[in-house]
């Protein structure tokens, strides 16, 4: 449900220009209807004539409030909404297929014999964390803490030359970082954004904000690790 309405408020968001004109439109036709109406209203001389006239005026009168409802929720949403949302679409939690097997591609030194040289991977222990209260910091999750279904992650990032931040998660042992959302604003202890966990299998993750300066260039990381357990 999360997910439906967050991509429902995107939409909006994104669609923003088509949408007021879309609205201008119809404002502009129910006002009209409204002023013919008025006018035949004020015209009209039998009980008949002034009834179809009310009618007809109550029913303009009805499009405009909603229409006008309508474009200010739209300007809300843009104006007040859009700023404590992700600047970037979240990106959808990878499906793993329980009985899917790996099939290993031979590389061209298996082919001619030759003894291949293992593939380097980053280990957990080299990773290098520089959490700082109030400046870089994962508050919500805490360290250790259990998670489930969608987490929503709050802390802080208030370092110099601040361009963007992101925030990732990874398996523990072999490290493969999997980007979940970014943001372009300074954040002090609130929300940065969700991480749905629902489909990723039960274990220990490395959760890191990672910090970006204003020429695109990461920063060191704060990195926690929590418990992914299944929804009850």
């Amino acid at each position: 449900m999360d997910v439906f309405l967050n991509s429902i408020l995107r939409g909006l968001i994104t669609y923003q220009t088509g949408i007021f004109v879309i609205l201008g439109l119809g404002f502009v036709i129910y006002l009209r209807q409204f002023l013919k109406g008025l006018s035949a209203w004020r015209q009209s001389v039998f009980g008949l004539e002034r009834n179809l006239a009310q009618r007809q005026l109550f029913t303009a009168l009805t499009g405009l409030v909603l229409l006008l409802l309508l474009i200010v929720g739209e300007f809300l949403l843009v104006v007040v909404i859009q700023p404590q949302m992700p600047s970037t679409a979240m990106e959808e939690t990878p499906r793993i297929n329980p009985l899917a097997t790996q099939t290993a591609t031979l590389s061209s030194a298996e082919l001619e014999g030759e003894t291949p040289v293992p593939t380097p991977t980053i280990g957990q222990d080299s990773l290098v964390s520089d959490c700082v209260e109030g400046v870089l910091e994962i508050t919500s999750p805490s360290e250790g803490e259990a998670v489930s279904g969608t987490v929503e992650i709050i802390g802080s990032v208030n370092v110099e030359d601040f361009g963007s931040y992101k925030y990732e998660y990874s398996a523990t042992g072999a490290v493969d970082w999997v980007t979940i959302a970014a943001g372009n604003q300074l954040r002090l202890n609130e929300n940065l954004g969700f991480w749905y966990t629902s489909e990723l299998p039960p274990g220990r993750y490395l959760l890191q904000l990672v910090p970006l300066n204003n020429m695109g260039e990461e920063m060191p990381p704060c990195i926690i690790t929590v418990e992914v357990v299944a929804e009850e």
